[in-house]
C-alpha cells in the first residue's frame, strides 16, 4: 500500500514538473501554459507593425507556478497595446495579473515580456475603447495597458 502510495505521489510530481517546465500552447478558446518563441530582440517597441485588431497570447504567472496561456484581441492607440478582457469574473488570467503583473506577449513567433496596467480613468477607457462622450462605458469590459517592464 505503502508503495503504490509513493509510486503515485512520484508520477503526480513528475507530472506537476512537466507542467511547469513543458509548452503547451492555448488553441482557440482551449487555455494553455507556457508559450514558445523567441524573445524579441527590440523589447521597447513601438507596435507599428499592427494594424486594426490582433490575435495575440498572453501568458500570466499563477501562484502555482505553472503558467497559464491564452489566446485574446489586442489592439494599439498612440503606439501602446491594449489588451481588453470582457467577464473578467470568470477568466483566470486576470485575477493572474491581479496578483502579478508580469506577462509574456506571444505575437507571431516574437515574445515580449510586458507589465499589464489595468486603465481604471473613466476618460483613458473612453478613448481607448472610442466610446463618444455621452454614451455610457460597456459594462463588464476591462482593458489592460501592456507596458515595458521596467527591471
Amino acid at each position: 500500500m505503502k508503495r503504490a502510495a509513493l509510486i503515485a505521489v512520484g508520477f503526480l510530481l513528475i507530472l506537476y514538473a512537466a507542467a511547469i517546465f513543458m509548452p503547451f500552447e492555448p488553441e482557440g478558446r482551449r487555455p494553455g501554459t507556457r508559450v514558445t518563441g523567441e524573445v524579441a530582440e527590440v523589447q521597447d517597441t513601438d507596435w507599428s507593425f499592427l494594424h486594426g485588431r490582433n490575435l495575440i497570447v498572453v501568458e500570466t504567472r499563477t501562484w502555482y507556478l505553472v503558467p497559464h496561456s491564452v489566446t485574446t484581441t489586442s489592439w494599439v492607440v498612440d503606439e501602446t497595446l491594449y489588451v481588453p478582457c470582457a467577464r473578467c469574473g470568470s477568466k483566470r488570467w486576470p485575477e493572474n495579473v491581479q496578483r502579478d503583473p508580469r506577462v509574456r506577449l506571444k505575437i507571431g513567433d516574437q515574445l515580449y515580456e510586458r507589465r499589464a496596467i489595468l486603465i481604471t480613468d473613466a476618460a483613458e477607457r473612453r478613448r481607448i475603447l472610442r466610446t463618444p462622450a455621452g454614451e455610457s462605458l460597456p459594462e463588464g469590459v476591462a482593458v489592460y495597458r501592456m507596458d515595458p517592464r521596467s527591471g
